[in-house]
């Protein structure tokens, strides 16, 4: 029995989870965090108290004391601190130095300011977590593939506490994603307006989270058809729960829920505006629901197969012409 669960452990850690996969969603996260605080001020992401209450802009009480914001010397301060931070995470320089200080500013994020959205919690909890998998990463760069090392090397017993370590965290991400969305499908259960299908009609029409103007204007149509609307607040409620499904399918079937999940919060930001929220979410579905072996094609790669196709394209058309015949001279005339 040991040797078989010592053969399957092997057999997982074979391959090195730190790739580009890795790097895209820790890159994700950071830029949620990074807008928040680029295109936020101080002023309005932390509300000074009332006029004649006791209290402080940000939230400074029992664990939050130890946020960035709660010991800088200023919010500004510390604001550009995190920013500094947040470039460096998403640039992809070194996994190993600084998935700490990403955890802390995410932490302070969360537990400072004093407007916040589901997008930041995530964030926390998910940083969290990835920092054990970034302190197994010594990259340079997250988004270079792993060095391979010498099968006979002997500190081949490290390498392969390291990966098993990164795959078990990246396994509670996972768990993480499945309780979100299961969590976010059942309660809406208990919720009138989502049972009785008219939910959507009040977020989208509400004056700060609903749909601009002109969004409103092409959705009208939807949202006052009883039929349709109630459809359409189904089907966000039945995604949801399906979506916690799709993280417990076998690994071959997950892509198609990687794509639902991409193309929902795409309209979340688009409709609704929550855009740090939907790059959050997009983050921690990408280590859910594609596997972190599976490399994503790089900018480059991509580029490179559009010019062969290009070229090829261009080859073919040349070649479709009669050729010249032999011993002919091109004048110009």
């Amino acid at each position: 029995m040991l040797l078989r669960i010592g053969a399957g452990l092997t057999a997982i850690t074979a391959r090195d989870p730190f790739g580009n996969v890795l790097g895209a969603s820790r890159s994700l996260l950071a830029s949620a965090t990074f807008l928040t605080l680029a295109v936020n001020g101080p002023d309005t992401l932390f509300v000074p108290p009332a006029p004649g209450t006791a209290g402080r802009a940000q939230q400074c009480d029992g664990a939050p004391a130890i946020g960035l914001f709660c010991v800088a010397p200023s919010l500004e301060a510390g604001r550009l601190a995190a920013l500094a931070v947040l470039l460096a995470v998403i640039a992809g320089w070194r996994p190993r130095w600084t998935c700490v200080p990403h955890w802390y500013v995410a932490f302070s994020v969360q537990n400072n300011a004093s407007v916040l959205d589901g997008g930041d919690q995530v964030c926390a909890v998910a940083t969290l977590l990835l920092v054990p998998v970034g302190l197994c990463d010594d990259r340079r760069w997250h988004w270079t593939s792993p060095v391979r090392g010498d099968p006979d090397d002997p500190v081949l017993g490290l390498s392969y506490a390291r990966r098993l370590a990164a795959l078990a965290f990246l396994l509670l991400i996972r768990v993480q994603v499945f309780v979100v969305y299961f969590q976010a499908g059942v309660a809406k259960l208990g919720v009138q307006e989502w049972a009785d299908g008219t939910a959507m009609y009040y977020w989208l029409s509400d004056p700060v989270f609903g749909a601009t103007a002109w969004q409103q204007w092409v959705l009208r149509p939807i949202l006052v058809n009883g039929f349709s609307v109630t459809l359409f607040t189904w089907s966000v409620l039945v995604g949801e729960i399906a979506l916690a499904i799709g993280v417990l399918v076998p690994r071959r079937l997950r892509r198609p829920f990687l794509s639902a999940s991409l193309t929902f919060h795409a309209g979340i930001a688009f409709f609704m505006g929550i855009t740090t929220f939907s790059l959050t979410m997009a983050a921690v579905d990408l280590l859910a629901y594609r596997s972190v072996h599976d490399p994503l094609p790089a900018p480059v790669e991509v580029l490179r197969a559009v010019r062969r196709r290009g070229g090829t394209e261009a080859t073919g058309k040349a070649g479709d012409l009669p050729e010249a015949p032999t011993g002919a001279v091109c004048t110009g005339k």
